[in-house]
């Protein structure tokens, strides 16, 4: 195992629950993927017998309607894991499907021995159920901002959570996907996303430089979010 990937397990929670032998020994049987850009990881029809992390690239979670519409789930960034709760799934298939955007390498882990480690300590298993409430708490989060929340409040949501907050790109928003795909993420058609964003440049709050997004008022856009 390279270096950097090492140092990227340890900063992720799910891997922080293990110890030196047993992260050891999930290092042995792991997987490293290099894919192209569009390539599928794997879809709804695949078994899922294994979770991933993204230490290059960017990949999209997504799930098809009856009648083909695409509809993005998560954006997935390095660093980040991806298709961690098919661990605990009694369904032997991914429940979304899953797309590089960019070129991308991913590490690829397997879930039945993730399963044996629990069996084996009830402090790994704790510490596991830790990392997963606190993902469970993040979904809830999302599933009321697209339940609750109007499209554009959505989209001022996302430029708030994403701005950079201090040094020289502060209160900037560098997009790092297609407009169609975020608005896709947040629920909302891309002609909505595009007026969204044409009103509030009108308003003075935000200026669109091609794929930046520069937050002019950020007290006013916290405070509209607040309403």
């Amino acid at each position: 195992m390279e270096e950097r990937d090492k140092n990227t397990l340890k900063r992720i929670s799910l891997f922080a629950a293990l110890t030196p032998i047993q992260l050891a020994g999930v290092e042995s049987k792991m997987m490293v993927m290099k894919l192209n850009k569009n390539q599928t990881i794997f879809d709804t029809e695949t078994r899922a017998e294994r979770f991933f992390v993204l230490t290059d690239g960017q990949v999209k979670l997504y799930r098809l309607s009856k009648s083909g519409t695409e509809k993005i789930v998560e954006i997935i960034q390095p660093g980040e894991v991806f298709a961690s709760g098919v661990i605990f799934m009694e369904s032997k298939r991914y429940p979304v499907c899953a797309d590089t955007m960019q070129t991308s390498r991913i590490l690829s882990f397997e879930n039945k021995q993730f399963l044996g480690l629990l069996r084996e300590s009830s402090d790994t298993c704790f510490r596991m159920m830790a990392h997963m409430s606190k993902q469970l708490r993040w979904q809830m989060t999302e599933i009321h901002k697209l339940s609750l929340q109007s499209a554009p409040m959505r989209l001022i949501g996302f430029l708030l959570e994403n701005m950079k907050p201090f040094g020289e790109n502060e209160g900037v928003i560098k997009l790092d996907a297609p407009k169609n795909v975020i608005a896709s993420r947040i629920a909302i058609k891309p002609e909505t996303f595009s007026r969204a964003l044409k009103k509030l440049s009108k308003e003075n709050l935000i200026t669109v430089q091609g794929q930046s997004i520069h937050i002019n008022n950020v007290e006013e856009l916290t405070w509209i979010s607040s309403i």
